[in-house]
């Protein structure tokens, strides 16, 4: 067995533990219809029910961590879900049209109102515009609620386009009716999946229900509720309140991957659920990518995982320069002199010593999708490879 499939069984045997624990203190609130679907709540707070405590909200957790508060609230991870009432993008590009067959799609403003329209010249169906998925980087998708169900729209809009395309995943045919036409129908987990990964669910949230969902990823989305935590820190019994605030710092590198961010960007082992692993649309799904790497042979290691490269209360970094001293801390640029060196056992680029991105994590487009993903399986990229799944 070689190393990396030796490290990849501990990881999923403890993975196998992770699951057993949280199932027998009945912290999950639902299952999703794959580990990218569970409620990462209910899910991180492992042992301990988080029914002893409620949220605060974002602006009770900035008395204390103010800065870090007021850049998070900035992040397109805060703004993952807007209502279309509050959508900018929305505001300034509306109206929006896309023809399909004999079917035109629209999306026009009334008022503070947005509504999704649909006509082949017959017949029209008109709803609200509710909710608006995504910051708008690579594009946004709605969602209906038609019938007591929510679709999500047939069409999304691009920001690469700047207009209207057909939503990924949704049919390439033309519709055959004006209700096929409307979009695709959410069952109930995977509408909850779809509000919980965008939003701040209130905690053990079962169903869908709009008053229990704060707009975008707050603070308490990813450590859980602040409530007993604020409680133990007015009374000044501050390592009570250590204990009772999840701090994702105290998880290995490995947990933070495939059970945080994996939670939602999709960890290995849900991809490798899906048929054909997702094809080459698996590009978006970071932690999956990630563990391919041979730089994962060591998931514990702090110095690989998406913390290491990312500012979990930050923004993306867009420049390839950024990551150089992340790919330094590992491969040594030159001969050992201090310490520090000794430690960078991966062996050194032959090729440069900057901007190592744009070769070891080489930008892919999938189809339909109009975007450019970094691809996250860092490794020499040879040219005319097949794109590895």
């Amino acid at each position: 067995m070689t190393q990396l499939n030796q490290n990849r069984a501990k990881q999923n045997w403890k993975r196998l533990v992770v699951v057993l624990l949280a199932l027998s203190f009945g912290v999950w609130a639902w299952i999703g219809k794959s580990a990218a679907f569970q409620s990462p709540t209910e899910k991180w707070r492992l042992g301990k029910s988080v029914n002893q405590s409620r949220f605060v909200g974002s602006a009770a957790c900035a008395q204390c961590h103010e800065e870090i508060a007021a850049k998070q609230s900035k992040t397109a991870m805060a703004l993952a879900l807007t209502s279309t009432a509050d959508d900018g993008l929305l505001k300034q590009r509306a109206p929006l049209t896309f023809k399909l067959g004999e079917f035109t799609y629209s999306i026009e403003r009334t008022g503070a109102r947005f509504s999704y329209n649909i006509t082949n010249g017959k017949a029209t169906f008109s709803t609200p515009l509710l909710w608006s998925f995504g910051h708008g980087t690579s594009g946004k998708t709605f969602v209906i609620q038609h019938n007591g169900t929510f679709y999500e729209t047939r069409v999304s809009y691009f920001t690469s386009l700047g207009r209207l395309d057909l939503t990924p995943g949704a049919p390439r045919e033309l519709p055959i009716s004006l209700e096929s036409a409307i979009g695709q129908p959410q069952r109930t987990n995977e509408a909850l999946g779809c509000f919980t990964c965008h939003s701040t669910p209130l905690p053990a949230t079962t169903e869908v229900k709009l008053d229990q969902f704060t707009q975008g990823l707050q603070c308490e989305a990813c450590h859980g509720p602040g409530e007993n935590h604020l409680a133990a820190l007015k009374t000044g019994k501050k390592e009570l309140a250590r204990q009772e605030i999840f701090n994702p710092r105290s998880w290995p590198s490995d947990d933070v991957n495939q059970l945080m961010c994996g939670a939602c960007h999709r960890s290995w082992e849900a991809v490798m659920q899906l048929p054909e692993r997702g094809g080459d649309a698996n590009v978006r799904f970071q932690p999956y990518r990630l563990a391919n790497s041979k730089c994962y042979q060591n998931p514990d290691d702090r110095r690989i995982g998406c913390t290491a490269c990312h500012d979990p209360h930050g923004d993306v970094m867009h420049d390839a320069r950024a990551y150089d001293a992340k790919c330094l801390a590992c491969h040594q640029g030159g001969t050992a002199s201090t310490k520090a060196d000794a430690q960078r056992t991966a062996p050194a680029c032959r090729a440069a010593k900057q901007n190592c991105t744009t070769c070891h994590m080489p930008k892919y487009e999938p189809s339909h999708l109009h975007f450019k993903f970094t691809d996250h399986w860092i490794r020499v990229v040879k040219p005319g490879e097949p794109y590895p799944r």
